[in-house]
């Protein structure tokens, strides 16, 4: 059985942007997600203001770390609003590329009351996680958010987890802050070094009782993992995180990553293709976070993973997948059964597929009447799967939009290529996803 939906394509109509109109007093803030970041990373609004996140470059999306709004699936170009009628701390991250409580690609909304009265503020960690290696001192960091009226204070612990008191100091104690301070403070965690090759272990951090009018944030608490420092040949190394990766020419990707272990031997990078398995393009030394993978085929996209191996042939779980799209070659688009050639041209579309039981590549069917738009069909002529345009919104924001709208659930990756510069622009639906429409203003660069 396909897994996709059996959709008829009746009518995808697009708008540039909805019209966002806060209410009266309200603002507006916007937030560029690009490079693996959220700029500005950390936004102070009031009540009732509205957040505009605009994906200018990369694979990414905006996840609350309480589940209270989110962009839907990662993509590469889309923009996303929410209105905050409520005040608080509102964390939020990158799925692929983050993780909740500040960690890697993340970012922070504090939403202050509206009416001007005191503002005490909330106590919370900066992370819902931290790790030491142990023998050393880790430093914890709290923050005052939301508010610095008065005085305030929150009582701290470091207690047992799986830690026992022979592996570090347990601790206790309480942090002050005066009127109108709002600087971070810290407290320390001292570990204590031993010869025994063990597991990662962990200490409980908590605030408790803040005083003089504060509220605790979240969050407020969080683990300290002791990693160990005494190599095990025979264990098996942790995966590593945060992987990304940029396009480095025609046939070469670049990949960044962190390395998570301690006791890796080297690392393997593995890749595929829509309709492909993963398998090892490269190998790579202990301690090293980057690769640039060369011999690949021009505009086309590959997903990305990467295991840290270990002594006596073991290998970590994978990191997270990174999708994207080598640079086109400059030359003039042919339209063909598989290519769509839109915009006067300028810009070829292409797109491969995949189901449970067979891949293939997504059939061009262009649009004479409408020279900006054209169609794409996977399984019949007669069942047409996705709408895509590319629009000039140069006199807009200086840049060449992408949309598109598909009525399936298959995996599926689309290459836009810009035939005058090289540049492409990557989008990927995994498989049994609903795909979700792309609008995507910042695709490429004008004239």
């Amino acid at each position: 059985m396909r897994l996709r939906r059996a959709l008829t394509l009746t009518a995808l109509i697009f708008t540039f942007l909805t019209a966002l109109v806060p209410a009266a007093g309200a603002a507006t803030h916007n937030v560029t997600v690009s490079s693996f970041q959220f700029a500005p990373s950390t936004l102070t609004i009031q009540t009732g203001d509205t957040v505009i996140w605009t994906n200018v470059e990369g694979f990414h999306n905006v996840l609350a770390d309480n589940g209270s709004f989110t962009s839907g699936s990662e993509g590469s170009g889309w923009t996303f609003s929410h209105t905050f009628n409520s005040a608080g701390t509102f964390r939020y991250y990158c799925v692929p590329h983050g993780g909740p409580g500040g960690s890697g690609m993340s970012g922070m909304v504090i939403v202050q009351g509206a009416g001007g009265g005191e503002e005490r503020g909330a106590l919370r960690f900066s992370l819902a996680a931290y790790t030491v290696i142990e023998g050393n001192t880790a430093t914890i960091t709290v923050q005052r958010v939301g508010g610095d009226d008065g005085a305030v204070s929150v009582n701290y612990s470091a207690a047992a987890g799986s830690a026992s008191a022979a592996d570090f100091t347990p601790k206790s104690g309480t942090l002050n802050w005066a009127d109108n301070d709002d600087n971070s403070k810290t407290f320390t965690v001292a570990t204590t070094n031993d010869s025994a090759s063990e597991s990662n272990e962990t200490i409980e951090l908590t605030l408790s009782a803040p005083g003089g009018g504060a509220s605790l944030g979240v969050p407020s608490s969080a683990l300290l993992t002791i990693q160990d420092n005494d190599a095990n040949p025979g264990g098996t190394p942790a995966a590593p995180t945060g992987l990304q990766g940029m396009a480095h020419g025609t046939t070469e990707i670049m990949l960044t990553w962190t390395d998570a272990s301690s006791n890796e031997t080297g690392f393997v990078i593995e890749a595929r293709q829509v309709g492909g398995t993963f398998e090892t393009v490269d190998t790579v030394g202990a301690n090293t976070t980057t690769a640039t993978i060369p011999g690949l085929d021009p505009a086309t996209f590959y997903l990305f993973r990467v295991r840290a191996q270990g002594s006596g042939g073991t290998a970590s779980a994978p990191s997270n997948q990174v999708g994207i799209a080598t640079l086109g070659e400059i030359a003039a688009c042919v339209a063909g059964p598989e290519t769509l050639c839109v915009n006067g041209g300028r810009f070829k579309a292409e797109l491969v597929w995949r189901t449970g039981e067979g891949s293939g590549t997504g059939k061009a069917v262009p649009v004479p009447s409408a020279p900006d738009s054209g169609l794409f069909y996977f399984f019949s002529a007669n069942n047409l799967e996705m709408l895509l345009k590319v629009l000039n919104g140069c006199g807009v924001n200086s840049r060449y939009w992408v949309f598109f709208a598909a009525t399936t659930n298959v995996e599926f990756a689309v290459v836009v290529t810009d035939t005058q510069t090289g540049r492409t622009a990557s989008y990927f639906n995994p498989l049994g996803t609903p795909a979700p429409p792309v609008q995507d203003t910042s695709a490429f660069q004008c004239p």
